[in-house]
């Protein structure tokens, strides 16, 4: 194991500064609240429960250590009401050539979650098996050897000593269908193995409490909706499936605020009529931007939240909060624009395309320098589903 500095110290009294999301994009974070995280939300959302969390986004700082800023985002997250951390990490981040843990990142993951953990709250992970249309995988691309698979394994070891006692999702990512989309039937075929078998792990590891942690794979919340060609038989594994909302349609435009309701509702529809017991669906990203260069507004931004909170009242008030497993808000605030910029990439397209990606992920937050109209509607919702 690779050999890491003791994790940041920051007390939850220091709340209201920044910090970093576990994919090590950043932004803004907001104010904090109260300091105070609220009684806890149900394990992975039971009859009329929904269970909510706010991604740990930042602005980056030079001056400051961005693995300090990391754990100080988590820190407002939770002020403002969240008692779920969402985070996602490459795998190849997680685990290095060898297989073996990288402890630097383990490190930052233990500051960031211990807040939560320390309040009884949640963590919900997402291992990026691939990144959007890059693999990540340790040890390169060839998803079927004995190694790979060892690697994985060893991998989901680490989840569940670390966080087995808070972790109320765990998924496999992110973005599978982009991925898959870019490759041969034949790596497709392989990458399919894979995720079958880190869900059968998962799924039967002694260290997992099964009435907490829910374990899906982690794909767009259009292919789940209908767009596209996923092979949803082959991604629609374990206890339920995690989507990533995109506010670009595949045009490259912005999408209205209010697409997100029918969006949602064609996703539950698919997952309805779908053989077997219905799984649940964890929207693990949902967001919106802010930026008037991308057409849009923080008046359009709050009307998105307007209508997402408005559909996820809706069936919590119809007791079908079941349905629906976990939300998490991207996020806490805006980022800086190298930091999107390098994600955009794993987007794959043309260099316009990338800008224009760019520049949507970049305002995605619920603060800039001051708090956008959306936190609010977000912080009500927070306090709401407590």
């Amino acid at each position: 194991m690779e050999v890491a500095t003791s994790p940041p110290s920051v007390s939850i009294g220091d709340g209201g500064g920044a910090g970093e999301p576990g994919r090590g994009s950043g932004s803004a974070a907001g104010h904090g609240g109260d300091g105070d995280g609220g009684a806890r939300i149900g394990d992975g959302g039971g009859p009329g429960t929904i269970e909510l969390g706010v991604w740990p986004t930042f602005a980056a700082n030079a001056q400051q250590s961005r693995d300090v800023q990391a754990v100080v985002a988590s820190v407002s997250a939770l002020s403002i009401g969240a008692m779920t951390l969402p985070l996602a990490e490459p795998w190849n981040q997680l685990s290095g050539a060898t297989g073996s843990p990288r402890a630097v990142t383990w490190s930052r993951l233990d500051a960031m979650t211990q807040p939560f953990r320390d309040r009884g709250g949640n963590v919900a992970l997402c291992i990026g098996i691939v990144d959007r249309e890059t693999a990540a995988a340790p040890l390169g691309g060839n998803w079927d050897s004995a190694e790979v698979l060892a690697a994985l394994e060893r991998t989901i070891d680490e989840v569940y000593a670390h966080y087995s006692a808070s972790l109320s999702h765990l998924c496999f990512g992110y973005e599978l269908d982009r991925y898959l989309a870019t490759t041969s039937k034949a790596d497709q075929t392989r990458l399919l193995a894979l995720l079958k078998h880190a869900v059968d792990y998962a799924s039967q590891h002694p260290l997992r409490d099964a009435a907490r942690t829910a374990i899906g794979n982690a794909i767009t919340l259009g292919s789940l909706a209908g767009a596209g060609a996923a092979p949803l038989d082959d991604l629609m594994l374990g206890d339920e499936v995690v989507a990533v909302y995109d506010p670009l349609d595949a045009q490259m435009k912005l999408k209205a605020p209010e697409s997100i309701v029918p969006e949602v509702e064609a996703a539950l529809e698919t997952l309805a009529a779908a053989a077997g017991p219905r799984l649940a669906l964890t929207l693990f990203e949902v967001g919106y931007p802010s930026a008037g260069a991308v057409g849009s507004s923080e008046e359009a931004q709050k009307s998105y939240y307007d209508a997402l909170f408005g559909l996820l009242d809706a069936r919590r008030a119809e007791g079908d909060g079941k349905a629906l497993g976990f939300v998490g808000v991207f996020g806490l605030g805006d980022r800086a624009a190298t930091d999107c910029e390098a994600e955009a990439l794993t987007f794959g397209g043309q260099p316009d395309a990338q800008a224009q990606r760019a520049l949507v992920r970049c305002s995605m937050g619920l603060r800039a320098e001051n708090d956008k109209l959306a936190r609010q509607v977000v912080a009500a919702a927070l306090s709401r589903y407590r």
